[in-house]
């Protein structure tokens, strides 16, 4: 302060917060997802990041950790002093169970009342953003879903499938977030599973049992995307503020399931459908399965996303094709002793999408080799 002649106190304006770095909070940044996001925003540089959690990141002393239990009661008090403390620009949303689970209230405490936590807190600390990672397995697996889905299409989930339904209930707290708090800047990215040698969830150790049971006359095809990618794209949202809404994140190309089982060196039984229903969901009630027989939807009907959204507006581009993420897995975790040559196949998947692209877009090869005589 200074003090003019006639004795008035003039106040100088505060230049600490114009100057001050963005903050990102990241729900579950402890967690396989969670960490590798900090990570990377840590090798950035450009963002200060506070992880809210049970336990602090592995290996990451120097990140400021908060302790955060979505699952105990009052848990949106918490949450807002502790946003209220912190006054982050973001928060990412990522804490989050992944793989069904036979704790169904723990499981639906956390993925639908905890997103409903974070938008209750973020609405009342006024934070500006919030980030949610959902799943593309909310639109369903149907058969009559078109090949390619859009945001646009609706959800339409087995209403008996708990797992899938929490993250629907939670993309419903973050569009009522929305319509309470106009202001509010919200993304919603519909990752696709993910899938590479450090996944550790249902699906990865179903592609890698000694067999599984094959809903006779189905084969759908699978999307799967690589947790760098999927990080990638929620570096890519939070540098794009303006892009709201849901934004579907996806790989290149698609694989049927029989080829994946194939590849991982799994036997799978054909049973009729009704009968695979029945074993998997008996297999569930005994504590040996893994997965509610009504999750068999996905491995039965077509459920596969279209990502020109997300490439549009986001700027993303997986860096791995599906292909690409399952030869790695099955290479790296069950190659030794197959009788799959793996080399052969990349070999051979490669050679097959670069006649497609050719036969598809002409124009890219011709307008190449004119480029190449120009110069």
């Amino acid at each position: 302060m200074a003090r003019k002649p006639g004795g008035r106190v003039v106040r100088f304006p505060k230049v600490a917060d114009a100057a001050r770095r963005p903050k990102v909070v990241v729900t579950g940044g402890s967690g396989f997802f969670g960490e590798r996001l900090v990570r990377a925003l840590l090798a950035r540089g450009d963002r200060d990041v506070v992880v809210f959690d049970l336990v602090p990141p592995a290996d990451l002393p120097d990140v400021k950790h908060r302790f955060l239990d979505l699952n105990l009661p009052f848990a949106d008090g918490t949450l807002f002093k502790l946003l209220k403390e912190e006054r982050p620009d973001t928060i990412v949303h990522l804490a989050q169970l992944r793989s069904p689970s036979r704790q169904t209230t723990y499981a639906h405490e956390l993925n639908s009342i905890g997103a409903l936590h974070v938008f209750a807190a973020a609405g009342e600390a006024k934070i500006p953003r919030v980030i949610l990672g959902s799943t593309s397995l909310v639109y369903g697996a149907r058969g009559d879903n078109p090949n390619f889905l859009t945001e646009n299409h609706p959800l339409q989930p087995d209403p008996e499938d708990r797992f899938v339904r929490d993250f629907v209930e939670a993309e419903s707290h973050a569009r009522a977030h929305v319509r309470r708090h106009p202001e509010a800047r919200v993304q919603i990215l519909r990752f696709v599973p993910l899938l590479s040698p450090e996944v550790r969830d249902y699906r990865t150790r179903l592609f890698a049992a000694p067999f599984s049971w094959q809903l006779m006359g189905y084969d759908p095809l699978l999307q799967a995307l690589d947790p760098d990618d999927a990080v990638d794209a929620l570096v890519r949202a939070l540098d794009r503020p303006e892009a709201q809404g849901v934004f579907n994140i996806a790989p290149e190309g698609v694989v049927p399931l029989s080829t994946i089982r194939l590849l991982f060196g799994s036997l799978g039984i054909p049973v009729p459908h009704p009968l695979g229903y029945a074993l998997y969901e008996a297999a569930w009630l005994a504590g040996v399965g893994l997965m509610p027989g009504v999750h068999a939807h996905y491995f039965r009907y077509l459920c596969v996303v279209d990502d020109a959204k997300a490439r549009r507006l986001l700027g993303f581009a997986a860096q791995k094709t599906t292909l690409d993420a399952v030869l790695e897995t099955a290479r790296a975790r069950f190659g030794a002793g197959r009788l799959v040559d793996f080399d052969a196949v990349a070999d051979a998947a490669r050679s097959a999408r670069y006649a497609f692209e050719q036969r598809v877009h002409p124009r890219r090869r011709t307008n190449a080799a004119a480029a190449g005589v120009a110069s």
